[in-house]
């Protein structure tokens, strides 16, 4: 059986770098669970990344097979496309972890959305910075 899942995520610093915190969704037919929290000292692109490999790690473990990541982070997006390098060497080992995750499921696709279609995850970093 396939179970399809969505999974939105964002990430910020404030400033940048700075606290941070992340939020991400992760949607299917049957359950939707929405999670954020502070992870530290980070940058937003680090932050990004972050949200990203724990909203694919939730939908693993939930036993996800198809999934759609969508964010508002063109560098995220595109790195994990293979579209652009990665030039920072911090972001490599994030980047990595990702495909590790990707390679987990049946199908995968990763788009960038504007960031008016991903105010679910942006509300949930908000949340983390006033908890």
């Amino acid at each position: 059986m396939t179970t399809p899942a969505v999974v939105k995520f964002d990430g910020g610093a404030r400033p940048n770098p700075g606290p941070s915190a992340i939020g991400y969704i992760v949607e299917t037919d049957d359950w939707t669970e929405e999670r954020s929290e502070h992870i530290g000292e980070s940058t937003n692109n680090r932050t990004e990344y972050h949200a990203l490999i724990q909203g694919l790690e939730l939908a693993s473990e939930k036993g996800c097979t198809e999934v759609e990541a969508r964010g508002d982070s063109q560098l995220v997006v595109k790195q994990v496309c293979g579209e652009w390098s990665v030039n920072e060497p911090e972001l490599r080992p994030l980047r990595d972890r990702v495909q590790e995750l990707v390679d987990e499921f049946d199908t995968f696709e990763i788009q960038h959305i504007p960031r008016e279609e991903n105010r679910e995850a942006d509300t949930l970093v908000d949340q983390a910075f006033s908890d």
